[in-house]
């Protein structure tokens, strides 16, 4: 993911049960099987702190292998450009309305406390909807901590051809996301996130730590931590719902035989629902490499 990714890290839920796990020391790659094509499928982390070393060996051999390197959305810099302008046009209040005015006194009196905390003026965020307000405070808390919104794509896509780039969805399903939500869910996002802002730091520690140390399904119980106060629609919409649409292009990946390194956040690697799960579910092998 680019934009939505970055309020919103992690994995989607505890109960793995796929395939037993090998103890090892580097983000979780699966293979993907049917009766004569393989594609890869490695979990990613949308924001790094500068420096993490997760590359392996058995990775950049993969990687060179594949003849297509898929992510979830286009993350090359025009595209990115386009799609901040898009989410500008989106997320910002143009008939006067405030965001204050959305929001009861409890709230208001939070979101001013904790904008304070991370030095954002409030100015800055006063004309934007929830959502965008959302992302702001969310980016804003994770960069004092040193994560930037540079991960794994962005270190992979300088390296790769224009032939070997694909995508699984566009920007603007991508913005859809939350943009398209309801503004009481919103606003319920907003309130959850500004709850849980003090504690995010060393809760993306903890998570960053598991999913170096290739073990999803704690990074799993930190997920349910981290996406406790969101509305279930929400998470439906972020993780669930693109994990079906993704069986698509996955399946079709598989039924002209391409072999292709597929990069899409973690969330979407672990759990009941998981594209792994959905994968096996159709009859494909599944298969833990690293």
């Amino acid at each position: 993911m680019t934009l939505i990714a970055r309020p919103l890290l992690a994995a989607a839920a505890i109960s793995l049960g796929l395939v037993s796990l090998p103890t090892l020391a580097a983000p979780a790659m699966w293979e993907i099987r049917d009766d004569d094509s393989t594609i890869w499928l490695f979990g990613s982390f949308h924001v790094l702190p500068e420096g993490t070393a997760w590359r392996t060996g058995l990775f950049d051999r993969v990687l060179t292998e594949a003849e297509q390197v898929v992510f979830e959305a286009d993350i090359r810099p025009a595209a990115v450009a386009q799609m901040g302008a898009e989410a500008f046009v989106r997320g910002v209040y143009v008939d006067g309305t405030m965001l204050t005015d959305r929001l009861d006194d409890a709230v208001e009196s939070l979101l001013r406390e904790k904008a304070a905390a991370i030095g954002l003026p409030m100015g800055s965020i006063l004309a934007m909807r929830p959502w965008m307000a959302t992302n702001t405070i969310t980016i804003q808390a994770l960069a004092a901590e040193g994560y930037r919104a540079e991960g794994v794509e962005f270190v992979l896509q300088p390296d790769l051809q224009e032939g070997r780039l694909s995508f699984l969805e566009s920007g603007g399903q991508q913005l859809d996301v939350l943009a398209g939500a309801p503004e009481d869910e919103q606003v319920a996002m907003l309130a959850a996130t500004l709850e849980q802002l003090e504690a995010l730091p060393k809760l993306m520690d903890k998570m960053l730590d598991s999913w170096v140390d290739g073990t999803p399904e704690a990074l799993g119980d930190l997920f349910l931590m981290e996406m406790g106060g969101f509305e279930e629609a929400f998470l439906d919409r972020l993780i669930y719902q693109r994990n079906r649409n993704w069986m698509v292009p996955l399946e079709a990946m598989l039924a002209r035989d391409q072999e292709n390194l597929v990069v899409v956040g973690a969330a979407h690697l672990i759990g009941v629902g998981s594209v792994l799960d959905l994968l096996e579910d159709a009859g494909y092998e599944v298969e833990r490499i690293q």
